[in-house]
């Protein structure tokens, strides 16, 4: 038996392993099973004159708060950060865009819809009163891959009126209301919030009108990414009575996005952000209406689903976010596999003693069964007495051989002088 052999070689062959698995374990539950969130990310903002470059500071400075550095990518186009988003190797994961740019193959998800912006339609107040009498006017709508430009074809197009029988013009913001108020274009249609530089400029400019949209719940049934909007008379100055009378304008709804593989404590983070930067009510939302998880345009991530349900791991409801990453690294994986490696450690001594005393009671074992059989032989049969004796000295031969522990020296004598004194009364009994 090479019992010693192993027993010098313990660190090598048994603790040294579960050391190594345990570093493997840690490394693995802290890589890919309890991963923690990053510390940085980056924010599309979309251009630095839209609207979503404010709303994205305001997330960037709660993360802040929560331990998260967060700064701010911009692009030249108006949906710049769902193309950030979509976008293989980018290292965007925030963003915002509008519902009206949701297709199934832009890899994003939605984490709830956080606001909605308003499609303004101005007028000259001897302008057309509705869209049906837009035909063979100069529109302003912007670039045809902005969002006005789009919702100005799909409610032209409900109102009867084709691309073809409209100019459009490319201007867009506070272009297109200078345009429209120097009589270069006829219609504008501009999709922002209420406090737009250009809604601004055209809501208290004399001789430009705001127009409704007529049939609104139908244009709303044949593309649910527009939703009518009710503004009320005085909504926008009440001393001023802007506008004049109750409209019924289309809305376009903003989601918040990130990529699919963001962290999910991220997505958390970034939700508990839309709670406190969006739940204040303005005459276009009522207070708690965004975020919403109902009715989003791009598909809803499964955090976010749950975050609804009220759902979120114990530990973020008791302590801040990120030490409540830590402490869920630490309790869920890092404190059991240590446990784990304590045990097994402290179980490897315990194999050896368990495997050195079986070896020590089999031989005991095979003693007893001798000294019976010694008990009930006859001086007179020698042969019998020759076999129990050459029995006897292969359990010697093979105790002698055993390496064993120093510490087990003691029970090694003890064997040695039982089977001594056995030997002993088997050579009385072949003298008589």
């Amino acid at each position: 038996m090479k019992l010693l052999l192993l027993y010098r070689r313990r660190w090598w062959l048994f603790y040294l392993p579960v050391l190594l698995c345990t570093a493997l374990a840690l490394w693995w539950s802290a890589t890919q099973w309890k991963v923690l969130p990053p510390s940085e990310v980056l924010i599309g903002a979309g251009s630095p004159q839209d609207g979503y470059s404010m709303l994205a500071q305001r997330y960037a400075e709660q993360l802040e708060r929560m331990g998260v550095r967060a700064e701010l990518v911009y692009s030249d186009t108006q949906k710049g950060s769902l193309d950030r988003l979509g976008r293989n190797g980018d290292a965007t994961s925030i963003g915002f865009a509008q519902g009206i740019y949701a297709t199934t193959d832009t890899g994003v998800q939605a984490l709830a819809v956080v606001g909605q912006e308003p499609v303004w339609i101005f007028s000259t107040t001897g302008g057309p009163l509705s869209l049906a009498q837009a035909r063979g006017l100069r529109i302003a709508a912007g670039p045809a891959s902005s969002s006005s430009f789009m919702a100005a074809r799909l409610m032209l197009a409900h109102a009867g009126v084709r691309p073809a029988d409209v100019q459009f013009d490319s201007s867009a913001g506070v272009a297109a209301a200078n345009a429209l108020i120097d009589g270069k274009v006829d219609l504008v249609f501009h999709v922002a919030g209420d406090d737009s530089q250009a809604v601004q400029l055209l809501t208290r400019s004399s001789g430009i009108q705001l127009l409704g949209v007529e049939h609104a719940g139908a244009l709303a049934a044949q593309n649910p990414r527009l939703q009518p909007l009710l503004l009320p008379q005085g909504a926008i100055e009440l001393r001023g009575d802007i506008p004049p009378k109750d409209l019924t304008l289309m809305s376009l709804q903003t989601h918040l996005l990130v990529r699919q593989d963001v962290h999910p404590a991220l997505q958390r983070a970034l939700l508990d952000a839309a709670v406190e930067i969006h739940e204040i009510p303005n005459f276009l939302q009522r207070h708690g209406q965004f975020p919403s998880f109902r009715g989003s345009d791009f598909p809803l991530s499964a955090t976010a689903r749950g975050y609804s349900l009220g759902a979120r791991p114990w530990m973020e409801t008791l302590l801040p976010y990120r030490t409540a990453q830590y402490a869920e690294l630490v309790f869920y994986a890092i404190l059991p596999l240590l446990g784990i490696a304590l045990l097994m450690l402290a179980w490897i001594p315990r194999l050896f003693d368990w495997r050195i005393s079986s070896a020590l009671n089999h031989f005991y074992g095979d003693l007893k069964f001798l000294e019976s059989e010694i008990d009930e032989a006859s001086a007179d049969d020698p042969v019998a007495l020759r076999r129990l004796l050459e029995r006897l000295d292969n359990i010697e031969r093979q105790v002698v051989s055993l390496d064993l522990p120093d510490e087990f020296s003691e029970r090694w004598y003890t064997l040695r002088e039982h089977l001594a004194a056995a030997s002993d009364r088997l050579l009385k009994l072949r003298s008589r």
